[in-house]
């Protein structure tokens, strides 16, 4: 049985101190501090980073904006793989998002009723 992107991530990220994963439906989502720096998404990770990364990701074509509706999130990335494992090269983007969403002092945690701790 091969790995999902989600179990990927989770070997990833659940030794790194502070960092708090819950499930709810189909996403996983990733939090520090209450605040939610990452979440699966349709396949892909999603994440929050500051304005300057995600305009590197995003001119490089290593990353898509996410859209909400009709709203684009001028914060959030969306980055897929090809094979789950592959997630596993981003820790620095993890962190990166984890330190960013930590400095912020007003922030939407994408967390919601029916979120289970795991």
């Amino acid at each position: 049985m091969s790995e999902s992107l989600s179990e990927a991530i989770i070997s990833t990220l659940e030794d790194v101190p502070g960092v708090v994963i819950t499930t709810k439906l189909s996403s996983t989502n990733f939090s520090v501090k209450k605040k939610v720096f990452a979440f699966t998404k349709d396949g892909g990770v999603v994440l929050k980073l500051p304005p300057a990364t995600v305009k590197r990701l995003v001119s490089a074509k290593a990353a898509t904006l996410l859209v909400m509706g009709k709203r684009t999130m001028k914060e959030w990335v969306v980055i897929r793989y090809r094979l789950p494992r592959e997630s596993r090269k981003h820790l620095a983007l993890f962190k990166e998002a984890m330190d960013y969403v930590s400095s912020q002092t007003k922030q939407s945690t994408f967390q919601g009723a029916g979120s289970s701790p795991r």
